[in-house]
């Protein structure tokens, strides 16, 4: 399993889609912060952190390419079958591709935040208003946001292993977090008002609690409580899906 890890570690870093995409990320982020010099002259670190929280959960999206990268390439070019044959098991399988996905979102991400708060300094300052508290909050928030952002690679998994087709993979994952939101609302509304538990447990719910200020313990302890869940639940699904599915 830790080899198999290496080498889809190894194929991926030596791929110019993962360094492209995580470039253009960081290059945008770049590029907002060197804009924003001509539309807002007061904006100062403070505000960079606190826009960024807001946009937390564009993480559910920033994750699809390399779930595509880790996953679904392997599913539409059916080369699972010579991993198995190598050994891997397929419940392995499915942790390495999770394991993967994750480490390199880490990396990605790594890199695209030490971009945007780097030039936002150079180009900013620290500015008045922000003290050690709001970073500490920022870095709360960022760690609930991974755990929640694993939930959702491991949803994209079982979504990429369903599907063989990359564009159905990616309408599919986007309509699920981009919409189910909007379906439960509406059914709370026309069906049932009980419909409102299910849109409690969202992972996009979730989110959407962590941008709000301040963010109590219960609603950090909570959202990493449905994270995990998401976790484990659908790494079940998938290897249960999986261990009956014919590997060509």
């Amino acid at each position: 399993m830790l080899n198999y890890i290496k080498a889809e570690l190894y194929r991926n870093f030596n791929r110019a889609y993962y360094w492209g995409y995580v470039g253009a990320l960081s290059i945008l982020g770049l590029l907002f912060n060197f804009l924003s010099t001509n539309h807002n002259a007061g904006i100062n670190l403070a505000e960079m952190f606190e826009f960024f929280t807001y946009m937390l959960s564009a993480g559910i999206f920033f994750v699809l390419p390399i779930l595509d990268m880790t996953t679904a390439e392997e599913q539409k070019s059916q080369t699972l079958k010579n991993i198995v044959s190598f050994g891997v098991s397929r419940n392995k399988l499915i942790l390495s591709k999770i394991i993967t996905s994750v480490i390199l979102s880490f990396i990605a991400l790594f890199i695209i935040l030490i971009v945007f708060f780097g030039s936002g300094i150079i180009i900013f300052g620290i500015g008045q208003g922000f003290s050690s508290s709001i970073l500490n909050s920022f870095m709360i928030k960022l760690l609930v946001s991974i755990i929640l952002w694993v939930a959702s690679i491991s949803i994209g998994i079982l979504i990429a292993f369903f599907f063989k087709s990359n564009t159905t993979f990616t309408f599919v994952y986007m309509g699920l977090f981009a919409m189910t939101g909007k379906i439960v609302k509406g059914l709370a509304l026309l069906v049932s008002d009980k419909f409102k538990y299910v849109g409690n447990i969202l992972i996009t719910t979730q989110f959407k609690n962590l941008s709000e200020q301040p963010v109590t313990n219960n609603t950090l302890i909570f959202a990493s409580v449905v994270g995990i869940v998401y976790i484990i639940v659908f790494a079940v699904l998938t290897m249960v899906y999986v261990k009956n599915m014919e590997v060509k």
